[in-house]
């Protein structure tokens, strides 16, 4: 039997109307009986009789079965159309249309879009490596990702080598800035930041502002007497208090490490005034010759009478340097020795040079700040440490050297202290974060500056100190008066544990190659963020900053490794208190220029605003 012999004309009067789809003469009950049971064959889906035979069976599917449906099957549970089927899988693919392996993946589809229409994708949909290790400074400069930048964490996350940075950038582009960020974050982690001649006084309100020490040194402001002990001094006067105690107590072990540490911390602080008053004449002696050997041991003799039982000086009364004067002058049988003079007048007259050059210690612009005892003795518990040296003629190049030198021979004689009291167990191991603003005019001072800071740049990490270095480009480290103190700097970026670079000239990325490697596109980035800011139009009259104002490039090796692009940002806080402007004297100015502007765009009219 085929199909067309299951086609009857309906002649009842009660049945519906038929629908769109159903061929009026045929009996589809008939037909899916005879489907069902395997006696003729399904229709193709898409066909005429396809199409009526699915509408009736969708029609019928619940019907008890009553007349003609009666030999309708009961189709509650049908099977998924082919379409939502999953497909089978094989080594060589899925089967069926579009399966099988791919020879070839073919390239992304490219768009194009703005960042509003993209943003979350645009640039990137994963982000780029940026670290976390201690102070948070900014974001990633193509991510957005929070970057943080912590000499001491890069260190301990085995980042970088030695707890050290170097920062390079054109003025005005926000270096101060972010070694301030790190700053106020070393305070937080416990560190003791000290900025140890501060040229421009740019921490000073940082300082304030976290209740730490501001020592002022310059005309009108404090004194810093050479000989003094300092902080090193009060912590031999603490190992000798702790002794006593010990020996009271019997315990021999403790009375023979404290008497060990005394006797090298009673040599260092003989060092340190010998060194500094050496150091001082040299400063004076620039054009003529530096210390001599029998006056280096004049000097040591001399400060050897005055802490004798007979000298009537200690620790905590320290001399002045017209008391070195005063015994010098007077001699002893030692000097005389030393000078290899049987005679008065033969030691006077080996000593004359040596004794103009302490008298201009004594009188003069050198006199009004070395020749009474010191004002503010660095104190260690202090959460920051600043020297305010601002008030210095700037013109006075003797006169600044010497005072940085005295600085930072105190600010290192107060880190040896630190660590002192904590080899006795009198107090906890502190970190400290020594930073060197304007290193230019730092190494330039005067003779053994570059000496200091290479020596503090070697000594670093077994002294437990950071070091932070910030110049303006490369080129300063070139302008010093010796080849060899100029190679010795060179060398300050060679041994840097990073290098931080903000916007720097072409030439510059070029005279950095030889320690710094870049690609491309950092030196493209780097040179982009040392253009000013754009101009603006007539239409559009708010200011700009520059392109590269707070954007730094942190490479942790000197290698082809790519840097890390930041961004630095400054919270709530730290705009409130302007603890980060550097234009204080350009208020007024700034205020009425943009008074005036705003003038000038309110009666310009909607247009110009």
């Amino acid at each position: 039997m085929t199909l067309t012999d299951t086609r009857r004309a309906s002649t009842d009067p009660d049945e519906p109307p038929r629908r769109r789809g159903f061929i009026p003469d045929l009996d589809y009950a008939d037909l899916a009986a005879r489907i069902e049971a395997g006696d003729a064959p399904e229709p193709a889906k898409l066909s005429r009789i396809g199409i009526g035979l699915a509408r009736w069976r969708n029609t019928h599917s619940d019907d008890a079965g009553s007349g003609s449906n009666t030999a309708a099957p009961q189709r509650k549970h049908r099977a998924d159309p082919s379409w939502r089927s999953a497909l089978v899988t094989t080594v060589d693919g899925a089967r069926g249309a579009g399966g099988s392996r791919m020879t070839s993946v073919p390239a992304p589809i490219e768009y194009e879009a703005s960042s509003v229409q993209l943003r979350g994708l645009n640039p990137w949909a994963i982000g780029a490596a940026a670290p976390n290790s201690g102070t948070i400074v900014g974001q990633h400069a193509v991510t957005g990702e929070a970057v943080a930048c912590d000499p001491f964490a890069y260190f301990r996350d085995n980042h970088i080598a030695n707890p050290s940075m170097f920062v390079l950038s054109l003025p005005g582009l926000g270096k101060s800035s972010l070694i301030r960020k790190v700053l106020l974050g070393a305070t937080a982690w416990g560190q003791t930041p000290i900025v140890a001649g501060d040229i421009k006084a740019e921490y000073v309100a940082l300082t304030t502002m976290l209740g730490g020490q501001v020592v002022t040194l310059g005309h009108g402001g404090g004194h810093l007497n050479p000989l003094a002990a300092g902080t090193l001094g009060q912590a031999v006067v603490r190992l000798r208090a702790a002794r006593t105690d010990a020996a009271a107590a019997g315990d021999t072990a403790r009375v023979e490490h404290l008497d060990e540490l005394l006797g090298t911390a009673e040599l260092t602080v003989r060092t340190r005034q010998v060194n500094a008053v050496c150091a001082l004449i040299e400063l004076i002696r620039y054009d003529t010759h530096s210390v001599r050997a029998f006056e280096n041991s004049i000097i040591g003799i001399a400060l050897d009478e005055l802490y004798s039982a007979g000298g009537g000086f200690d620790y905590a009364n320290p001399p002045l340097i017209r008391d070195l004067y005063q015994r010098i002058d007077a001699g002893s049988e030692a000097m005389l020795r030393a000078t290899y003079q049987t005679t008065r007048d033969g030691y006077r007259t080996h000593i004359t040079e040596l004794m103009q050059a302490l008298g201009a210690l004594i009188s003069g612009p050198l006199g009004t700040i070395f020749a009474d005892h010191t004002s503010q003795p660095l104190d260690l518990d202090a959460p920051m440490i600043c020297i305010d040296v601002s008030s210095l003629d700037r013109g006075d190049t003797a006169l600044k050297a010497a005072v940085m030198l005295s600085c930072w021979a105190d600010a290192y004689g107060t880190v040896e202290a630190a660590h002192l009291l904590a080899d006795a167990d009198l107090d906890r191991q502190r970190l400290f974060l020594l930073a060197l603003d304007e290193l230019w005019q730092v190494i330039g001072a005067g003779p053994g500056m570059v000496a200091r800071v290479n020596e503090i740049s070697r000594l670093n990490r077994t002294d437990a100190t950071g070091l932070l270095m910030i110049t303006h480009t490369g080129r300063d480290l070139e302008t010093l008066p010796t080849e060899a103190d100029i190679k010795t700097a060179k060398g300050f970026i060679d041994r840097a544990g990073m290098v931080v670079c903000g916007g720097l000239p072409i030439g510059e990325v070029e005279r950095l190659s030889g320690e710094l490697k870049f690609t491309s596109a950092e030196q493209d980035m780097v040179t982009s963020w040392s253009r000013g800011a754009a101009l603006r139009s007539a239409e559009r009259r708010t200011a700009r900053s520059p392109i590269g104002r707070g954007k730094f490039l942190i490479k942790m090796a000197k290698d082809n490794t790519p840097g890390i692009p930041i961004q630095t940002v400054f919270t709530d806080l730290e705009i409130d208190t302007g603890v980060h402007d550097t234009n204080v004297r350009f208020a007024d100015y700034f205020d009425t220029a943009a008074t005036t502007t705003a003038a000038d765009d309110t009666a310009a009219g909607p247009a110009y605003r």
